[in-house]
């Protein structure tokens, strides 16, 4: 019988023979908190689970087909859900769960249906980057290396100015997309201004781009930096 996608049963050498990756590469993922296997007996040897194997595949798939570091998947998961970086869809998140344990991962949010909290946090923020993401294929979005590297450039900047600055995703073939008249991605805009469209946008520029409209808020009347000059 087929054991439970959770339960760590496959040891080092196994599970390195199943996803195809040396027992040194998994253990330098281990390294830089990207998969955190179960550990049991006195020696605390490393067993994986169906997950983990899942996870791992993930992983060398962004390292090899999508261009991303070590370092870059790491610093993606402290501000979004494995699943939001491969663009997968709900399903698919919800039967894999290889995420249960990944060390730190951001918690989850919708990328293409925002919560009514993140709707709330869209009205505060000053600045609200939209990235359209994602190729259309047979009716599927199917997940994109420029479009990844357009969310990290997109995310770095925004963590920049916690609480200023927020981030939103829409896949290509959202209502959000749609109404846009998006076609190419991926496709950046800063409050409604379009920045790039089917190709990708460097860090310096979108900074540059989202500091002229912080400073284009805080010069609005009743904005709390033109409030603490009045005073």
């Amino acid at each position: 019988m087929r054991p439970d996608r959770g339960q760590p049963v496959y040891t080092l050498k196994v599970a390195s023979g199943l996803v195809g990756l040396s027992p040194r590469t998994i253990r330098l993922y281990e390294e830089a908190e990207l998969l955190s296997p179960a550990r049991t007996g006195g020696n605390q040897q490393r067993l994986y689970s169906e997950q983990d194997l899942q996870w791992l595949r993930c992983i060398r798939d962004m390292l090899h087909g999508e261009g991303l570091t070590v370092t870059a998947i790491r610093k993606l998961l402290d501000v979004i859900p494995c699943w939001e970086i491969r663009s997968c869809e709900a399903e698919v998140a919800e039967t894999c769960r290889p995420h249960l344990r990944i060390p730190d991962m951001a918690a989850p949010r919708g990328a293409s249906a925002p919560s009514p909290a993140a709707v709330t946090e869209d009205e505060e923020a000053e600045v609200l980057i939209k990235l359209i993401y994602g190729v259309q294929e047979l009716g599927s979005v199917l997940p994109c290396s420029r479009c990844i590297s357009a969310e990290r450039v997109a995310r770095r900047v925004a963590l920049k100015y916690p609480d200023r600055v927020l981030v939103r995703k829409y896949d290509v073939m959202s209502a959000e997309a749609e109404e846009l008249g998006v076609i190419l991605s991926p496709t950046v805009l800063v409050n409604q201004e379009l920045v790039a469209a089917g190709t990708g946008v460097s860090e310096e520029r979108l900074q540059r781009i989202v500091q002229e409209h912080l400073a284009q808020a805080d010069a609005e009347p009743g904005s709390s930096s033109t409030q603490g000059d009045d005073a």
